[in-house]
């Protein structure tokens, strides 16, 4: 008798612990399809609001004092990357935006960093391939009212073509990307760069 309540223990236990994972899982996977979904909703956002219409103006400044000028963003074809130093996902984005950088010769990649001031760019410079500035006056985070990052804008001659919301991680997510980027830049007037 003794053994057979010893098994039946058992079985409680593994039917028990089966039930925990299962609930695990699905609630992970619940959250990753509410943040994708979330994703694609600020992704509709940004384009529905902005596209069409001039980046606002921002002074953004290096960690030298350099401001970057506005013609740099407002002539030619740009993409402007918003970014945090204390973002993750952001630094995860930067080895993607190498491989951009790389295959977009035609395009101006700068990076805008929208840390709160006392935080700095220090220590960051060397994580993105494309050079970095300081949204001083956090004037970009909130005239775009930035809700995820990174934030890849495209610009041509400075105003808003295209913007995309979140970090490609997947393969998949990337060449989506690459081929929304492409499509975009076709359909967009041709530029001079100044």
């Amino acid at each position: 008798m003794e053994r057979y309540k010893s098994g039946k223990l058992r079985w409680v236990v593994v039917a028990v612990c089966c039930i925990a994972m299962f609930s695990i899982n699905y609630a992970a996977s619940q959250c990753f399809y509410f943040l994708k979904k979330q994703q694609r909703g600020v992704h509709n956002v940004y384009n529905d609001r902005i596209i069409g219409k001039p980046l606002p103006e921002a002074k953004l400044i290096d960690i030298n004092g350099h401001v970057l000028g506005d013609g740099q963003l407002r002539g030619g074809k740009v993409i402007l990357v918003l970014l945090s130093s204390d973002c993750e996902p952001c630094f995860m984005e930067g080895h993607f935006l190498k491989t951009l950088v790389n295959k977009y010769s035609d395009l101006r990649f700068y990076g805008a960093l929208l840390s709160w001031p006392d935080r700095g760019v220090s220590g960051v410079e060397g994580k993105f391939p494309m050079k970095l500035f300081y949204d001083q006056e956090l004037f970009l985070q909130q005239a775009l009212e930035v809700r995820a990052l990174p934030l890849k804008i495209l610009l041509v001659d400075g105003v808003v073509k295209k913007a995309w919301a979140g970090t490609a991680i997947t393969p998949e997510a990337r060449e989506a990307f690459c081929k929304d980027l492409e499509e975009v830049m076709k359909s967009a007037a041709p530029s001079t760069t100044r």
